[in-house]
């Protein structure tokens, strides 16, 4: 964590890749990947925050995606969860896998809680990764609506969005997640649901095909909508009781690591990803829609 970063993206692509890193002219998607991550856009900060990126997934494709949120706070205390349901998630918005499911808040030691939400807002966690977007959005808690069915969490679908450039087509292929936080496994898909000829190292597979879910050609028109600013983005959906709701935007997937079988489409994706991306330079699109309801309710300090 002590290299400067001219050594500390070269030695951890070297590790990761075995080869190394062309920033000057990167050809692969993995060294776009960490192009982004060293040399990052404010858009980027704007989009992966869980709480302003609400106002461009409203205005974008419209309110009825978001995952309906109670509250966002910069401080929690144990009579934060007062205001809240007994059911919720609770989620730092400045960084991933900072997230707790309560299914029953009387279950919870609401001090515990507190103390954990307060330690996610004052971690470095930009710095794990050198993932430098995720270092200038401003450390929030969002409280959202637990999307539950006995229990667990719904599949979730991640559409990797790739725009090539002016009058192409985007190429989408998609991770299917299930089992999270108990036995995870996922799933590769091309648009059509035909299963792609590639894969990710180091990633479970369920052993056995999918249906293809009904409310597919939705979601696909939802990913390539919210991406069309980008020459690649990841968009997180859920599918819930038979909703959709979208549940983040990713922009440096993995950090770097998506590691592909056979290996020549790091380079195959990395040709579909539009670059360089002049709208990377820009401010956050704000969309056509209401965005209203984007924002949830702000508890005082």
């Amino acid at each position: 964590m002590a290299l400067p970063d001219a050594a500390y993206y070269h030695y951890k692509y070297l590790r990761i890749h075995g080869q190394l890193c062309r920033f000057e002219r990167p050809r692969r998607f993995s060294e776009k990947i960490f192009h982004r991550m060293r040399y990052p856009s404010p858009l980027f900060s704007q989009l992966a925050d869980k709480v302003e990126v609400r106002r461009y997934i409203a205005g974008t494709v419209g309110t009825q995606f978001l995952v309906p949120a109670h509250l966002v706070a910069e401080h929690v205390t144990p009579e934060t969860f007062d205001a809240l349901p007994e059911s919720f998630v609770m989620k730092a918005n400045h960084s991933f896998s900072q997230l707790r499911i309560v299914q029953d808040k009387r279950d919870e030691d609401p001090v515990e809680l507190a103390r954990l939400a307060n330690g996610w807002m004052t971690s470095q966690f930009s710095a794990r990764m050198r993932e430098k977007h995720y270092g200038f959005i401003r450390p929030r808690v969002i409280f959202e609506q637990a999307l539950l069915t006995n229990g667990r969490p719904p599949a979730d679908f991640k559409f990797n969005v790739f725009n090539p450039g002016a009058g192409q087509k985007p190429y989408i292929f998609i991770q299917h997640m299930q089992g999270r936080f108990e036995y995870l496994t996922q799933d590769l898909y091309e648009e059509d649901w035909r299963p792609a000829p590639f894969r990710l190292l180091n990633q479970k597979t369920s052993g056995r095909p999918a249906p293809r879910p009904v409310q597919l050609d939705e979601m696909l028109q939802i990913a390539r909508k919210l991406a069309e600013p980008l020459g690649y983005m990841r968009v997180d959906l859920y599918l819930h009781q038979g909703r959709i709701y979208v549940g983040e935007l990713t922009l440096t997937p993995g950090a770097g690591r998506y590691i592909f079988d056979p290996k020549g489409w790091d380079e195959i994706l990395g040709a579909k990803f539009g670059w360089p991306e002049p709208l990377a330079s820009r401010g956050l699109p704000s969309g056509n829609g209401s965005t209203t309801e984007a924002a949830p309710r702000v508890a005082a300090p």
